[in-house]
């Protein structure tokens, strides 16, 4: 089985933002955001994982409604689910844990890890990584100083 994503960060406290989140859980959320109001056969037919049974995937989603992350209303005979916390919710939750865990809490230094993330997309045109640096906070920008943009 696979690891949820707060053990990937070696996450111990006993405060947690997110509860730990499986691969399995991760899909179906992704679904459920893309399409809400969906059955358990409409989710199944659109997992990736071609040998997963029914009553598996109703397991999964029973465990999503169990930590409050879907919701589920009854549809004749059927549950149809849909997301109850949004994606951008679930991205913040976690990158407050991982802030706490490896920088104390501190976010300078993981948003000028982001944006050398960000930034090493080669895509990018030279006008988005200007717009993406001028939306840059002061505070931010010391922290930057120490990562200094590649030459061109």
């Amino acid at each position: 089985m696979s690891k949820g994503l707060s053990q990937w960060f070696g996450n111990k406290s006993s405060q947690q933002t997110v509860p730990s989140l499986g691969v399995r859980e991760i899909e179906v959320l992704r679904i459920l955001w893309h399409k809400p109001h969906q059955s358990v056969q409409q989710v199944l037919e659109q997992i990736a994982e071609q040998q997963l049974s029914l009553s598996t995937l109703q397991s999964t989603l029973e465990r999503l409604y169990r930590k409050n992350l879907v919701k589920r209303e009854k549809q004749g005979r059927h549950y149809v689910y849909q997301a109850a916390i949004s994606q951008s919710t679930i991205i913040s939750q976690l990158m407050q844990d991982i802030a706490s865990q490896i920088s104390g809490g501190d976010k300078a230094p993981m948003i000028s890890g982001f944006m050398q993330f960000i930034g090493d997309d080669n895509s990018a045109s030279p006008n988005t990584k200007t717009e993406q640096e001028s939306a840059v906070t002061p505070q931010v920008r010391p922290h930057l100083a120490d990562n200094p943009k590649p030459k061109n």
